[in-house]
């Protein structure tokens, strides 16, 4: 059997919402025979049809496919029920208000009587029945979603509503400037307090309106509170009883994206066996790839045309059988992982390397004719250099040795952005585990989705070794060398998660002020030895400066080749480490020395 997925509270959390919205549409189709018509009608909201097909086979509770259909599984659940109790149902497996007509074609449905009839009697249990409110929008909710008292004690009230009193104080202090008896209330405790519990907001005008005082006059009305709440625009009653603003359905959407595609090797609805793409088939796939103005997924086109998702016993087989049949147009370019664009319709600058990442020698020669600047082999580095020349910080374009790729891959790998690389919008393929990229083809495009669920389009040129087309997110960290992010794999072929860390590089790291002086230092390197120039860097570090840390900020000032800056350190006495310590140090009072004759026969031809 299977393993049991492990949903986590707040992955719980949002598919309870998009199950909401689903529930919704499927309540407006009356059925669903095929899911690709219920997932048309999500997809506005970002509800694709692998996603609404594993939700809704993974929550019976909520969804039930009977006779070959989908229904809402109230209807079955229904059966037999008092009416009351079926509009109880109803509601409860929304878990917000419904409009008034879909709770009428509900019942309908599951009592099989007349509509007229029905709606007189739900008409007649709203407003008799006190567990059921239809409030100012003709929408109808349950009553005790919100907080519920007339006379009693606060104290008493907030017991029986199981509001605490640290979540009362809490919302008490939030809403405080709120006045509970103007015509914008509602609105302006919304503004105010979200996300907030209902029977907080509840709470808070109860202890406003009433008093304890016997005396007093009781002015709190939950109806008219309740309806005044759910009747404000841009803001989303959402499963675990708060409002929030209705922009945070997004986050909830995409994690719920992420669930469904978990849950998708559990969910098996179909036995079929694997299709057969015809021609006249490829024809009206490839007509849709070159209409589109960005690239088209097969796993998408195998929905849309076919309704196969993930969760189709014969997907794996399916998904092969679609890009073979694409690979043979010559209309359309593979891009990578499953997906397919115009062929052609890729930016020119992603097929060459900037020109800032090139080396250029210095040419500045010592009294004796020769060259200042000099690479030394192996043998002429320390042991500690030798390794340090293969770390991930020290790699970077055009400047590295394509390390055998990893017998188990991480499903998330650590990266750290340095400056070049931040102003030129790419990053470098060297810091990134061999085969973690897939190798084919050479020209990719990926797409990086940020916590909030923003999407960026990234190049990638697996020759070059960059990946292109990240400046808009660069310069939204304020860090210029140092900021540290992480890539995460994705079930979606060339998607990855992407978000920054809070903490920057230890090491790669510089700050704001010591930015511009390396580029004041560049700006006057011309005609200056990379030696002069490292003589200058060093000169900020008395307590001395770690390897890779030095590679960043000389490359600040000019580009310059990990092993010439090894080879530089070591083949000039005034450059120097303490026995056991992984520090460089510069002694100025050696730097008449020169070059150390010693190291001559270690020098690269």
């Amino acid at each position: 059997m299977a393993k049991p997925v492990e949903i986590k509270p707040e992955e719980q959390f949002a598919r309870s919402y998009v199950d909401r919205l689903i529930l919704t549409k499927l309540s407006e189709m009356e059925a669903a025979v095929k899911l690709g018509e219920l997932a048309d009608k999500l997809a506005q909201q970002n509800v694709g049809l692998a996603m609404v097909r594993s939700l809704m086979a993974s929550n019976p509770n909520i969804f039930a496919y009977h006779e070959r259909r989908w229904i809402p599984a109230s209807r079955l659940t229904g059966q037999g029920r008092p009416f009351a109790e079926v509009m109880r149902l109803i509601l409860d497996a929304f878990g917000a208000p419904v409009s008034l007509d879909t709770l009428i074609d509900e019942i309908v449905r599951v009592r099989d009587e007349d509509r007229d009839l029905v709606e007189s009697q739900a008409r007649r249990f709203i407003d008799r029945d006190v567990r059921f409110i239809l409030i100012e929008d003709q929408h109808v909710g349950l009553i005790d979603w919100g907080f519920l008292a007339k006379d009693q004690k606060l104290s008493r009230a907030l017991a029986i509503n199981r509001v605490t009193q640290e979540e009362f104080d809490e919302a008490a202090a939030k809403l405080a400037n709120v006045d509970f008896r103007s015509t914008t209330w509602a609105a302006d405790a919304l503004k105010t307090g979200a996300p907030m519990r209902l029977k907080a907001i509840g709470a808070v005008a109860y202890s406003k309106l009433n008093s304890d005082d016997p005396r007093s006059i009781l002015l709190y009305d939950a109806k008219a509170v309740y309806s005044a709440l759910f009747t404000v625009p841009g803001f989303v009653f959402a499963p675990d009883g708060k409002f929030y603003p209705a922009e945070e359905a997004t986050k909830w959407i995409n994690l719920a994206s992420k669930l469904a595609d978990k849950l998708t090797p559990s969910v098996e609805l179909d036995d079929a066996q694997p299709i057969d793409v015809k021609q006249e088939d490829v024809a009206r796939m490839v007509e849709k790839i070159l209409s589109a103005d960005k690239s088209t997924t097969a796993i998408k086109l195998l929905e849309e045309f076919y309704e196969i998702t993930p969760g189709t016993k014969t997907f794996v087989d399916d998904l092969a059988n679609m890009m073979t049949a694409l690979q043979g147009s010559e209309k359309v370019a593979w891009v990578g992982g499953d997906r397919f664009r115009k062929a052609g319709d890729m930016p020119d600058y992603i097929y060459e390397v900037p020109e800032p990442f090139q080396f250029v020698e210095s040419g500045v020669k010592n009294e004796e004719n020769e060259d200042v600047d000099v690479e030394l082999i192996d043998d002429g580095l320390s042991s500690q250099l030798r390794k340090l020349l293969q770390h991930p910080l020290a790699l970077d374009v055009l400047d590295e040795e394509v390390q055998p790729a990893l017998k188990s891959q991480p499903e998330t790998i650590r990266c750290v952005l340095k400056s070049i690389h931040r102003e030129l919008g790419t990053f470098p393929l060297a810091q990134i585990p061999t085969g973690w990229v897939d190798p084919a083809p050479t020209i990719q495009e990926a797409i990086f989705v940020d916590p909030n669920g923003r999407e960026l389009q990234v190049w990638i040129n697996n020759e070059a070794r960059l990946m292109y087309n990240l400046i808009d997110w660069w310069y939204e960290q304020p860090i210029e060398s140092g900021a540290v992010f992480t890539l995460t794999k994705t079930a979606k072929p060339n998607v990855f998660e992407f978000a920054y860390l809070d903490q920057p590089d230890p090491v790669v790291y510089i700050s704001a002020q010591r930015m511009e002086e390396l580029r004041n230092l560049g700006a006057a390197a011309e005609g200056k030895s990379t030696l002069q120039l490292l003589i200058e860097v060093m000169a900020h570090w008395p307590k001395g400066a770690d390897y890779l840390a030095i590679l960043a900020e000389i490359n600040v000032v000019r580009r310059t080749s990990r092993r010439l800056l090894a080879s530089l350190l070591s083949s000039y006495p005034c450059f120097y480490q303490r026995s056991g310590s992984p520090v460089w140090h510069f002694d100025g009072k050696k730097v008449d020395q020169g070059f150390d004759k010693a190291k001559k026969r270690f020098v690269k031809k």
